[in-house]
């Protein structure tokens, strides 16, 4: 993906938005916008998922023939195009934006049912929780995590800035795209890995009861995303299916690979297969931006054992940038309650890593380059 900066002077200030889906995403859309003084209307094929957002002050019900600047649809993938052509023929909005996790789908449906795709700007704002619906919906979901926005050739610019206007007022940061590598990228890091959830937590079932007890937190963790809603997900599945099998091909020979060295191979030949796997998994790890929207880069890690007083924090930040050294993240802070000492991790350029090390012992610190 690839970000760009966005002329504040090209977008609109959004003042009545539609929303037409209200379950997670459409009402924590709605819940930000309206906290940021916009008028929002609301519109769902359930009504009590409306009467629920609007309760929960996401906006109001949207009213036949009312009309808005900007709407987002937000309903279950397959119905996206369909919603997007109904706005445009009733003539209620302006622009049009979506909420879809899958771009280049909707849009070959949305051609071949006849959508103005010069006011439709495909996006997808990259945030959610396992549980869903209205009652789920927080007003700082989108906070901080990136919003993608995908144009398409056709795409006119009223509709690419109100997409980018109505993310910024969410508090997000749009990072433009195109339909494709979106789809792309999704399905690694997100439509793979869920599945990946999902097919994990099922081998419990067979698993004796006295054992289930046995999992603990990182198989909670690993398994998190296996709670998200089913019917959803194979929607999702279902518009991506062509990128999602060539990932789960590519992880299951992964897979394959290192059960026949487990089978066949020597000791040795193990130790080789899991430590490469292993370092992989680092490798990639450390390439997430930790800020949204970042471009991805590895960075120096440098960890500092902190006294637990008060002002060691402020101490540490303080001398490294009087050496002019830029902490670009802060990693969580390390600490036991019995412990008078605990640990933060600093992410710096990597060629300044080592000689800050050096510099930090040398102050009486204790610090060290995190492998």
């Amino acid at each position: 993906m690839v970000g760009s900066g966005w002329d504040d002077a090209q977008l609109p200030r959004l003042r009545r938005v539609g929303v037409v889906g209200t379950g997670l995403i459409g009402a924590s859309i709605g819940l930000a916008l309206s906290a940021q003084g916009v008028e929002v209307l609301l519109r769902d094929a359930d009504e009590a998922q409306v009467a629920i957002a609007a309760k929960m002050g996401a906006g109001q019900p949207w009213a036949a023939g009312e009309r808005v600047e900007h709407a987002v649809v937000a309903t279950p993938l397959p119905t996206i195009p369909a919603e997007v052509r109904a706005l445009a023929r009733a003539g209620l909005a302006d622009t049009v934006s979506d909420a879809g996790s899958v771009k280049v789908r909707p849009l070959v449906e949305g051609v071949q049912l006849g959508c103005d795709l010069s006011t439709w700007c495909p996006a997808h704002p990259i945030a959610g929780r396992e549980r869903h619906g209205a009652v789920s919906a927080r007003a700082d979901l989108f906070a901080e995590r990136v919003w993608a926005v995908c144009p398409v050739p056709h795409t006119g610019a009223a509709a690419l800035h109100a997409t980018v206007a109505l993310a910024l007022a969410c508090g997000a940061t749009p990072v433009r795209t195109t339909p494709q590598r979106h789809d792309e990228a999704m399905a690694t890091v997100s439509h793979v890995p869920q599945l990946v959830a999902s097919a994990l937590a099922g081998v419990l079932v067979g698993l004796a009861p006295g054992e289930v007890p046995l999992a603990g937190q990182g198989f909670r963790d690993t398994t998190r995303l296996a709670d998200s809603d089913a019917e959803l997900w194979a929607g999702i599945v279902e518009g991506n299916r062509g990128p999602i099998a060539r990932r789960v091909r590519d992880l299951g020979s992964r897979l394959t690979a290192l059960a026949d060295v487990l089978d066949a191979a020597g000791a040795d030949d193990v130790t080789t297969a899991v430590t490469r796997l292993m370092r992989d998994g680092h490798a990639g790890r450390a390439l997430l931006p930790r800020k949204a929207g970042a471009t991805a880069r590895s960075w120096g890690w440098v960890g500092v054992v902190l006294d637990d007083r008060p002002g060691q924090l402020a101490a540490i930040v303080g001398l490294i940038s009087r050496w002019d050294v830029n902490i670009e993240d802060v990693g969580p802070f390390e600490h036991s309650l019995d412990a008078p000492a605990g640990i933060v991790e600093l992410a710096v350029d990597p060629a300044v890593a080592d000689s800050l090390v050096d510099r930090l012992t040398a102050t009486g610190w204790t610090a060290y380059r995190r492998s």
